[in-house]
């Protein structure tokens, strides 16, 4: 069917895969998954999408046997891909780096006197939305 060396990356490709999609959820991998299987025809994009959506499903169960499946689905859906774009090898590796996280910071600051609640108001806030914990500063 597929040879060795094609078997070999699509089973490893689906196996990281499967993980990262337990780990960072199915949102995030997703656009990845897209972004691999741009040069599938819209069948095996729409399953490809499915499969994330599925593989995220099937992890909330705690039957061993679940991720394995899951694997297999990947392994096989990577290794029909992979022998009709065989220029997408080089790109396998990119599903498993991760995505950093897009931070979004608001500033601000209140200075004023006059009439507020409990005196004068000094100090300000600041908002990190999405990025990582500075330590409960």
């Amino acid at each position: 069917m597929y040879d060795a060396d094609l078997m070999a990356v699509a089973t490893g490709a689906a196996s990281t895969l499967v993980a990262a999609i337990a780990t960072s959820g199915a949102e995030k991998m997703r656009l990845k998954v897209a972004h691999f299987f741009r040069r599938a025809t819209p069948e095996q994009q729409r399953a490809a999408t499915q499969a994330v959506d599925d593989t995220a499903a099937q992890l909330t169960s705690p039957a061993p046997e679940t991720r394995a499946l899951a694997e297999t689905v990947w392994a096989q859906l990577f290794a029909r891909y992979l022998a009709e774009h065989r220029e997408a090898l080089s790109e396998v590796d990119e599903l498993a780096v991760p995505t950093p996280s897009v931070s979004k910071v608001w500033n601000q600051h209140n200075t004023g006197t006059g009439t507020f609640i409990g005196g004068d108001v000094h100090g300000g806030m600041t908002f990190n939305y999405g990025g990582a914990s500075d330590g409960g500063r």
